[in-house]
C-alpha cells in the first residue's frame, strides 16, 4: 500500500500539523498529585521526537469531582506554567504540535476516588464503581461548561496548540448523548437533538474562551457498542 499522504501536512482549522501521524490521548496515570511528573513528560519528550505529527498531552482533569487519580489538572493555574515551560521545549526541539485531551468522567467516577459523589446526567450507577451518581441540575452544567472552558484557556496560555473534548468512552459527554445513560426529561434529555445541548453548549463556550485560532476538537465514537446506546 502507497501511503501518499501520510507525511503530507493537514491543517486543524488555522493549525498545520507537519504530517497525518497522530499520537492520542493515553491514561498513562504517571503524575503525581494532578502534576506533570518527570515520568509524564519522559514518556511525551520521547514520542515528540520520534516525529509524530501531533502529540497529544493527556487526557487532563477539568474539575476535581470527575478527575481520576495519577492524572494531571488543569482546574485551577498551579500546572500553567510547568506545563508551558515543557511546551515551549518540545515545541523548541520538535516539529511536533502539541495537543490536550481535556475530560470528566461523570459517573464513571467515584467517591472513592475523591470523597465526592460523582455526577452525572442521570441517577445511574457507573458500571465499574457500581456507585450511583447524582443527577446533574442546571447549575451543575454550567458549572461543567465553566470548569471545561477555564481549562480550555488554561491549555492555550500553557502553549498547547490544539484542545480536545473526550466524547467517547462512557466519559461525561458520551453519557449525555447515549439514551442508556441520560433519562433526562429536561432540554437535556430524549430525543438525539436534546441529548447533544449539552456538548454544543460546551463546544460554544470553550470556542468563546479561546478565541477563535485555537484549534479544537471532539474525539467521539460512532458506536458505544451497547445495546439501545449510540451506533454508527
Amino acid at each position: 500500500m502507497e501511503l501518499t499522504r501520510l507525511f503530507q501536512p493537514i491543517f486543524i482549522n488555522k493549525l498545520e500539523v507537519p504530517n497525518r501521524i497522530v499520537l492520542p490521548a493515553l491514561g498513562l496515570a504517571y503524575s503525581d498529585d494532578y502534576g506533570f511528573s518527570e515520568r509524564l513528560k519522559a514518556f511525551y519528550r520521547e514520542r515528540a521526537h520520534g516525529g509524530v505529527g501531533l502529540l497529544t498531552i493527556g487526557p487532563i482533569a477539568v474539575d476535581e469531582v470527575g478527575s481520576a487519580p495519577g492524572m494531571p489538572q488543569l482546574f485551577d493555574d498551579a500546572n500553567v506554567k510547568p506545563l508551558r515551560e515543557f511546551t515551549d521545549e518540545l515545541h523548541r526541539d520538535t516539529d511536533a504540535k502539541l495537543g490536550t485531551q481535556l475530560f470528566q468522567m461523570g459517573r464513571n467516577s467515584g467517591s472513592f476516588m475523591r470523597g465526592i459523589q460523582p455526577i452525572a446526567p442521570s441517577a445511574i450507577p457507573g458500571r465499574f464503581t457500581k456507585q450511583m451518581p447524582r443527577e446533574m441540575t442546571q447549575e451543575d452544567i454550567e458549572e461543567v461548561h465553566r470548569s471545561f472552558a477555564s481549562a480550555a484557556a488554561r491549555a492555550s496560555e500553557a502553549g498547547l496548540d490544539y484542545i480536545e473534548i473526550v466524547g467517547c468512552t462512557g466519559y461525561l459527554l458520551s453519557q449525555f448523548l447515549s439514551p442508556l445513560t441520560n433519562q433526562r426529561t429536561d432540554e437535556y434529555g430524549g430525543s438525539l437533538e436534546n441529548r447533544m445541548r449539552f456538548g454544543v453548549e460546551l463546544i460554544e463556550k470553550m470556542r468563546k474562551a479561546v478565541g477563535d485560532d485555537v484549534a479544537l476538537g471532539v474525539r467521539i465514537a460512532g458506536n458505544d457498542f451497547l445495546e439501545g446506546g449510540n451506533s454508527n
